[in-house]
């Protein structure tokens, strides 16, 4: 028997189809981690620009004009030290202000501060204005920019695989395209484009 002949019943071996494992990957990972990239898409753009708003709460301002001295809920506060809780509840009550009561004090025998769940009150007793400011909770946002801050350990794991799965979706989706299209000519130009740009951002913030 001849040692150098091809035995047909034996099939040449396959390559190993790179490709398309990258391509599945590339893809199943891009599905199921879908829902937490717009998450923390939104959520960081909303925290990047935290400077110029806030990102958690809407704030509402407004003044509420008291009634003159001896009628409506003031009648009875005839000066700052005289403003018990209840007074300063029917004071909240009569500005259509709803917000739980925590507590308030007099820093000085101008103004009486006023503490709420959910925002702060000053009345100036000389003036007889009170200035409310309210925080209203941005539903959803609110909920993205505490998930992307990690509020929980299984939270953690869980962005810890979604930052792995996002190495591997940047590395597949370098190989995916043959040609002039690829990594090695247009791809490649936008990849170091994607690198060169932010590293010159940084050198010249340093």
């Amino acid at each position: 028997m001849n040692p150098n002949a091809k035995n047909p019943a034996v099939a040449p071996a396959q390559p190993v189809r790179w490709r398309m494992w990258f391509r599945f990957l590339h893809r199943d990972l891009g599905y199921l981690f879908f829902g937490m990239t717009v998450v923390y898409a939104i959520s960081g753009l909303a925290v990047n620009h935290r400077a110029d708003w806030n990102p958690n709460y809407r704030v509402e301002r407004r003044q509420f004009t008291l009634p003159p001295p001896g009628s409506g809920a003031d009648a009875a506060a005839v000066s700052e030290k005289n403003y018990t809780k209840a007074d300063i509840a029917a004071l909240l009550a009569e500005a259509g202000v709803k917000g739980r009561y925590k507590k308030h004090y007099a820093p000085d025998d101008r103004h009486v501060r006023v503490f709420l769940e959910n925002g702060t009150a000053t009345l100036d007793r000389v003036a007889r204005v009170l200035d409310i400011e309210l925080l209203h909770r941005r539903p959803l946002l609110h909920t993205f920019n505490r998930l992307h801050l990690n509020p929980g350990r299984w939270w953690l794991w869980f962005a810890d695989a979604f930052a792995v799965a996002l190495l591997v979706i940047a590395t597949t989706g370098l190989f995916l395209l043959r040609g002039k299209h690829g990594i090695t000519r247009r791809g490649g130009v936008l990849t170091a484009l994607g690198i060169i740009v932010p590293g010159i951002i940084v050198y010249l913030n340093l």
